[in-house]
């Protein structure tokens, strides 16, 4: 038998044979252990398709909630949109709650538009009520104060009633006074008339007070302007009240029974007229 001899080159050769089918050996059983736990491209698929229908049905659950349960998830599955790559297409959670807030906007600006329409159409319906409340009506007698009066002693004054004066006026002189049955001054005329006869303004005026005396009984006192007053009694059922602007020739009241200071004289009218508030003589002014 014929006996190898071991140089020290075949020693060597030895040595990297060995450590090369060792390395060889090592990779083989590191690739089995890794293929034996990496999931197969099926698996891969399957877990994939899992976590998006997963994620699918979570957000459709909550979009579910929030239109008060009209489609189940299995509804919602069927009609979500896919994208060319395999992938839903579903909003995320942020985007969600970033649309929420524009509809929620939109809504509030609509509101907003359609508030201030009716505001301004309350204002418009306001403002012709008031132009319609504000128009003037012919029963409404009430005078302006800020209008002045004047009185013309020119155009004078017009006869209140038709009757004679059966008492004069008479400052300068006690006249006599048959009822009371001795002799006073008189400020004013009496023009006898029957009772219930009308009492016309005898100038344009303005009525400052109306009241009950116990001599002349119930009377009216109107300013006529420019310092002229004029003063109507034992009147009754008047038709102006203070502060009433009143017209030459408009009816004021009717005469009334005399009072007991006239009960001999008989049924008049009281007149009297007043400059700055001295008495003066209205006969004289009569037309």
């Amino acid at each position: 038998m014929k006996r190898h001899k071991f140089t020290k080159w075949n020693k060597e050769k030895i040595s990297i044979y060995a450590s090369a089918a060792l390395v060889v050996c090592v990779c083989v059983v590191s690739g089995i252990y890794a293929n034996s736990q990496s999931p197969s491209k099926k698996q891969i698929i399957d877990i994939e398709s899992g976590q998006d229908e997963g994620s699918a049905e979570n957000i459709i659950g909550e979009e579910t909630e929030s239109v008060g349960g009209i489609a189940d998830s299995g509804q919602a599955e069927e009609t979500l949109p896919v994208t060319n790559n395999g992938q839903s297409n579903i909003p995320t959670d942020a985007q969600l709650a970033q649309n929420k807030a524009k509809a929620e906007a939109t809504d509030e600006a609509l509101s907003a538009d359609l508030t201030g329409d009716a505001e301004v159409a309350e204002t418009e319906i306001v403002e012709m009520d008031e132009e319609a409340l504000s128009v003037p009506t012919m029963t409404d007698n009430k005078s302006d104060e800020a209008a002045v009066l004047h009185f013309n002693g020119e155009d004078g004054l017009s006869w209140p009633v038709i009757g004679n004066v059966i008492m004069n006026y008479s400052m300068d002189e006690r006249i006599y006074f048959a009822t009371l049955n001795q002799y006073n001054y008189y400020p004013a005329v009496a023009i006898s008339a029957e009772e219930g006869a009308p009492v016309a303004a005898a100038a344009i005026g303005r009525v400052t007070k109306t009241g009950i005396n116990e001599e002349i009984g119930q009377y009216v006192i109107m300013d006529l302007g420019d310092g002229y007053e004029a003063t109507y009694g034992q009147l009754t059922e008047l038709t102006v009240e203070q502060g009433d602007k009143v017209s030459k020739g408009q009816i004021i009241g009717y005469v009334a029974a005399p009072t007991k200071y006239y009960s001999v004289e008989g049924t008049n009218l009281y007149f009297k007229l007043e400059q700055n508030g001295t008495s003066v003589n209205p006969v004289g002014y009569f037309k």
